[in-house]
């Protein structure tokens, strides 16, 4: 019997950036009713997710940022591998040497070490041209996406002394400045780094993967293994 069906959501769940079909909703809830939970796993954060698991009957179980924290159905915080704040300022200067802009999400919002309304446009300018204008269009006017909410860090050392962070996202329009900065990256042992296309680059702790994190809640909860459904685009 199946008991926990966990989603990843771009690509594979939604079919629009936030919205989900009434399909997908109604077997959503025929899963409910037979006892099975839901959630998702994405490289998404809470705020990110928001307006998505609104549309669920249900609270959702919720691992973000590619397994850096899960949230119970309760909105409870039940597992974190969060980013290895000593490495912040190296990682951010990589990125930077290779002008890829960057985004750093933490559990209390959205910061950069650089210009955020340049931050902002570049991001901007970078979905037009990639995926398409009607999107670019969404995340230039929303005012709850993280692009229209950073905040530039002006104390570095007080910032990694105090925040939680759950990933580090650059970007560039063009994917050769992503890859180099990718390739100086690879030194870092205890960091991750992976990519939902060429032309950008998530930075989490090594730990921090969708497959762990759903395994260590399983165990948490005393669901086994082949109780689980997994969904996810390949």
């Amino acid at each position: 019997m199946i008991r926990l069906i966990v989603s990843d959501l771009d690509r594979t769940l939604l079919d629009e950036p936030n919205s989900i079909s009434k399909t997908n909703l109604d077997a959503i809830d025929y899963a409910y009713k037979k006892g099975a939970r839901f959630g998702f796993a994405t490289g998404r954060d809470l705020a990110n997710v928001d307006s998505i698991k609104g549309l669920l009957n249900q609270e959702p179980l919720l691992i973000l940022g590619n397994g850096a924290v899960i949230y119970d159905g309760d909105g409870n915080i039940v597992g974190e591998d969060f980013f290895p704040n000593q490495y912040l300022e190296e990682v951010t200067q990589i990125l930077s040497s290779y002008d890829v802009p960057h985004m750093i999400f933490t559990t209390d919002g959205f910061y950069t070490t650089t210009d955020p309304g340049e931050v902002k446009g570049r991001f901007v300018e970078r979905l037009a041209a990639l995926a398409s204008k009607k999107i670019a269009q969404i995340y230039d006017t929303d005012p709850g996406k993280p692009c229209n909410n950073l905040v530039q860090i002006t104390d570095m050392d007080a910032f990694v002394r105090t925040k939680k962070i759950i990933k580090v996202e650059g970007f560039h329009l063009k994917p050769a400045p992503v890859e180099a900065a990718k390739k100086e990256l690879e030194r870092y042992t205890e960091l991750s780094h992976l990519s939902t296309g060429k032309n950008n680059v998530e930075v989490t702790n090594i730990t921090a993967q969708k497959g762990l994190a759903l395994k260590k809640y399983i165990e948490r909860v005393g669901i086994a293994a082949d109780e689980v459904m997994v969904l996810e685009r390949v």
